[in-house]
């Protein structure tokens, strides 16, 4: 709808491959863009893609690092989209969940100028399975996103679209989010005293001031091995690497704890615990190293089980 064959857009770096795919299928050049502690580095984008037709971004909570879109570089870049008459898609997937964290003004809510696409669904809040989602699009591009959905085969079902307006406008997704906000914080503590209790100094959690899911990194071992280890012993735990282009990927993983209930938090960290300390044997064994004994350095070793 936006954008012709070749032209430039602007994607997180790291970055959710499903928009890269949507875009790489449009025909898009895709510019990765790095993303610091206060979002998208629009300053890189500028230098990298000058006259960009499109930027992606998830200000919200950006995925997968966590961190939220400080408020001066959002106006920075909508300062660059009006400049050069670019569009930008705000994809504000799970910002319902926050711990603490005050919130920021959208991009749509700061846009003056009609730049801003704002696109949310339903999967996180409620469930995936509902398959529903909804755009806010500027006034003059209205009736051509109408049009373009219209022309789809798929018709998303009515009648649970006709529910779940019903649930919104008589207050029950309202009360629903409160009640999640509070299971998933439970469940976050859980997972980051469990990861303290069994883990060590072997894995150090970010901060999560929003969303589902946790970045963690690693002392000293290969984030792809630790992962391999964890899913033989049945934990998801994806390597940040998988969600970089060009840029170098520190030694973290993703650990997600919407679906993992405070009393299993234990269990399945003391799992990934296995899984890091059998990931740091074998490189050491494929390097013609012992471990380190016990004592010789205690920031690395993992904490004592029981």
């Amino acid at each position: 709808m936006l954008l012709d064959p070749g032209d430039a857009a602007w994607i997180e770096e790291p970055g959710h491959a499903g928009t890269r795919g949507a875009l790489i299928g449009a025909g898009a050049a895709v510019v990765p863009v790095p993303v610091d502690e206060d979002g998208l580095m629009v300053e890189v984008g500028v230098r990298r893609a000058p006259d960009a037709r499109l930027a992606c971004v998830t200000p919200s909570h950006q995925f997968p690092l966590g961190v939220v879109m400080s408020l001066p570089r959002r106006l920075t870049l909508l300062k660059w989209a009006s400049a050069v008459g670019a569009w930008i898609v705000e994809d504000d997937y799970d910002s319902a969940f926050r711990y603490g964290a005050r919130p920021v003004p959208s991009l749509h809510g700061l846009d003056e100028e009609g730049r801003v696409i704002y696109l949310a669904s339903f999967s996180k809040t409620l469930f995936p399975a509902l398959r529903l989602g909804f755009l806010v699009v500027p006034p003059d591009l209205r009736d051509r996103f109408v049009a373009a959905r219209r022309a789809l085969e798929f018709q998303p079902p009515p009648l649970d679209q006709a529910v779940l307006a019903d649930f919104i406008a008589e207050g029950h997704y309202e009360r629903h989010l409160r009640r999640m906000r509070t299971v998933y914080q439970e469940r976050l503590q859980a997972m980051v005293e469990a990861a303290r209790r069994y883990c060590g100094g072997a894995l150090r959690m970010r901060p999560v001031p929003t969303g589902l899911h946790a970045v963690a990194d690693l002392d000293g071992i290969e984030a792809e091995r630790v992962s391999r280890e964890a899913m033989a012993r049945g934990v998801e735990a994806m390597p940040l690497s998988l969600y970089f282009d060009r840029g170098q990927a520190p030694q973290a993983l993703l650990l997600g704890f919407g679906a993992v209930r405070a009393e299993d938090a234990a269990d399945g960290m003391r799992r990934l615990a296995a899984a890091i300390e059998s990931a740091r044997s074998a490189s050491f064994a494929t390097a013609g190293q012992r471990p380190p004994r016990e004592g010789e350095r205690t920031d690395d070793r993992l904490a004592r089980r029981g």
